[in-house]
C-alpha cells in the first residue's frame, strides 16, 4: 500500500526570523521571507536546532567557510504545510526530525551508500545572500524524503538524531559485532554518541579522555571501562584490559595526532580504525603500510550517515530506547545566537540547543 499524496495546505506567509553568520564572531538576526515549500518539499516549523562544531568553527574563523552562513544542521520541529507532490504518512503536526535527503535512482542509492548522492545535502537552504543548512532559522523548508517522525520526543533530543545516526553509521561501517572490544578515544559529545552506538551493537565499551569530569560522563551514558589518559598510557591500559591482543576497532572521536598514534597502536590484529572526526588545522596521519598489510588492519574515514542511519537514530529517539539529555548543556532563544555559539566554544561544552 503506498502512502497517500497529501494536499498542500496553504503555507504560513509573512516574515520569520533567521540567525546569520556574517563574519567570524559577527552573528546577527535577520528578517526574512516565511520560505513556501516547493514540489515535493515539507514546511517545518522549527523548534529545536543544535550548534555543532561546523557552526562553532565557521564562527570562531578556525574553519574556512562562506559568509554570510546560516548554521544548524540538527534541526527538530513539527510539520506545517507540505508542498505539491508529497506521499508520505506524515501529516501536519507531527514532530520530525531533519535529515539527509537523496535521488533514489543513482548507483550510490542503489547500492545502499545514500550518503554519496548528490542529493544528500539538498535540505541546504538560500535566503538572499546568505547560505547554509538553515537551521537558525523558525522555518525551513526541507525535502519530504528528508522529514523523519519522532513520535513525542522533546524537540531538543530531535534535534540529535543527526549526530546520533553518524555514530550508527561508524560502528556500521566497522561492522563491531556483539562482544567486541571497542574504544572511544575522547569524552565529548560525539564520543559519547559513539559510545551509544557500540553499546547498541552490543561491543564492550572502553573511553579514554583526559578530562575527568568527561569520564564521569562517559560512565553515565554506558562506557564499561574508562581511562584517564592524563595519567595512565592508554595503549598499555588496552592491551591490559583485552589480554595482550587490541581493541577489535577504536574510534577517533577526536582529532589529534598523538591520539591518532595511540588508536593505531591499540589496535588488535584484522583491527579497524575510524577517523570520526576532523580537526582544524589538520594533523598528520602516518600509516605503515606493511604494518597494515602484516596484522590486516585497516582505517577507514566518517563523515556523515546514509539515510539508514539517521531512520535507525530517529527510531531510537522516537522510541525512547536512547536518552540524550545528558548531552544537552543549556537552551539560548534564537534572538540570542550569538550568546548560544560563544557558549557553544567554552571548553567542556556539550550541546547547546537555540530554540526559535
Amino acid at each position: 500500500m503506498t502512502a497517500p499524496v497529501l494536499e498542500a495546505p496553504r503555507a504560513p506567509t509573512g516574515s520569520m526570523r533567521i540567525g546569520v553568520i556574517a563574519g567570524v564572531k559577527d552573528v546577527a538576526v535577520r528578517e526574512v521571507d516565511v520560505p513556501q515549500p516547493q514540489a515535493g518539499e515539507i514546511l517545518v516549523r522549527l523548534h529545536a536546532t543544535a550548534i555543532c562544531t561546523w557552526e562553532q568553527r565557521t564562527y570562531s574563523g578556525a574553519q574556512h567557510n562562506t559568509f554570510p552562513f546560516v548554521g544548524g544542521h540538527e534541526s527538530a520541529g513539527e510539520i506545517v504545510a507540505f508542498g505539491s507532490g508529497v506521499s508520505s504518512d506524515l501529516q501536519i503536526g507531527d514532530r520530525v526530525s531533519l535529515g539527509p535527503s537523496s535521488c533514489g535512482a543513482c548507483h550510490w542509492c542503489l547500492t545502499g551508500q545514500d550518503r554519496a548522492c548528490t542529493r544528500h545535502y539538498a535540505g541546504a537552504v538560500k535566503y538572499g545572500d546568505a547560505w547554509g543548512p538553515g537551521g537558525f532559522a523558525e522555518y525551513k523548508s526541507h525535502p519530504a524524503d528528508g522529514v523523519y517522525p519522532m513520535g513525542d520526543a522533546p524537540y531538543d533530543q530531535g534535534a540529535l538524531a543527526e549526530p546520533l545516526s553518524c555514530a550508527l553509521h561508524a560502528t556500521r561501517m566497522l561492522g563491531i559485532y556483539v562482544g567486541e572490544d571497542v574504544v572511544v578515544l575522547g569524552a565529548g559529545v560525539m564520543g559519547l554518541m559513539n559510545v551509544i552506538a557500540a553499546k547498541k551493537r552490543g561491543a564492550r565499551v572502553i573511553v579514554s579522555e583526559i578530562d575527568a569530569d568527561r569520564l564521569a560522563r562517559a560512565r553515565t551514558m554506558g562506557a564499561d571501562e574508562l581511562i584517564d589518559a592524563s595519567t595512565t598510557d592508554p595503549v598499555a591500559r588496552v592491551k591490559e584490559l583485552t589480554g595482550g591482543r587490541g581493541a577489535e576497532a577504536v574510534i577517533a572521536a577526536i582529532g589529534h595526532e598523538k591520539a591518532n598514534e595511540q588508536g593505531m597502536a591499540m589496535l588488535a590484529d584484522r583491527g579497524r580504525y575510524v577517523l570520526f572526526a576532523a580537526a582544524h588545522p589538520e594533523p598528520p596521519f602516518t600509516l605503515s603500510p606493511n604494518e597494515l598489510h602484516n596484522r590486516e588492519r585497516g582505517a577507514l574515514g566518517v563523515v556523515s550517515k546514509d539515510k539508514q542511519d539517521f531512520y535507525a537514530a530517529s527510531r531510537l529517539i522516537r522510541y525512547g530506547q536512547v536518552d540524550l539529555a545528558p548531552l544537552i548543556d543549556v537552551r539560548y532563544p534564537l534572538e540570542r545566537v550569538g550568546e548560544a555559539l560563544d557558549h557553544a566554544l567554552r571548553p567542556g561544552t556539550y550541546r547547546v540547543i537555540v530554540e526559535a
